[in-house]
């Protein structure tokens, strides 16, 4: 009994003198997916690595949030699909390409590096097999997109279809794998429990 009362003098000394513990956030939570917490020091960090690999970083936060848990909800779906390996040398070929020469890249950087590897094996693998544009698909891309991008940048002259042609079947091809891949993602978000706070 004399020791809860000498607790509770104590707790009572804390209360008047104001110096009161003060509980303090630490994280800001801003998004749960499949019970997958994304927080702000999250986006700090997808700020600092898009930066860093010098990518254009989203317009808002809403954007970064949004791109945080579409990169969640498609390593997901990597883990169930075989197939999808990354090794430390394919790593290290897409950072010499891509990172400014600004000392190491650290492990997050190196992290993010992988897993945009990995999507892009996973979306080839997934889609790409499909995605066969014919010599139609190919003229009509050389008429209707590149000869009007190559006018309105004052390329003189224009190169002719056959010089181009390799050039411009991958275009087709990447345009339909963003297709499917935009589809794909958007029928993947609506089927998540997804709660997002900003």
């Amino acid at each position: 009994m004399k020791r809860f009362i000498h607790l509770l003098f104590s707790i009572l000394f804390l209360f008047r003198s104001g110096s009161v513990v003060r509980a303090e956030v630490i994280d800001k939570m801003v998004a749960v997916v499949e019970g997958h917490i994304i927080t702000a020091s999250d986006m700090r960090q997808e700020r600092e690595i898009l930066m860093r690999l010098g990518e254009k970083q989203p317009d808002d936060d809403k954007m970064l949030v949004q791109q945080l848990i579409d990169n969640y909800l498609i390593d997901a779906q990597i883990a169930d699909f075989p197939g999808v390996d990354v090794t430390d040398a394919d790593v290290d070929a897409e950072l010499q390409k891509s990172v400014t020469q600004e000392g190491q890249p650290s492990e997050a950087v190196r992290e993010a590096v992988r897993r945009r590897i990995r999507m892009r094996k996973y979306f080839e693998l997934r889609f790409g097999q499909f995605i066969h544009p014919s010599d139609e698909d190919v003229q009509k891309y050389y008429s209707n997109v590149f000869v009007p991008a190559a006018k309105e940048r004052g390329l003189s002259p224009i190169p002719p279809l056959t010089e181009v042609s390799d050039l411009i079947r991958n275009n087709v091809v990447q345009e339909g794998l963003n297709h499917e891949v935009t589809i794909w993602l958007e029928a993947l978000r609506r089927r998540s429990n997804i709660e997002a706070f900003q």
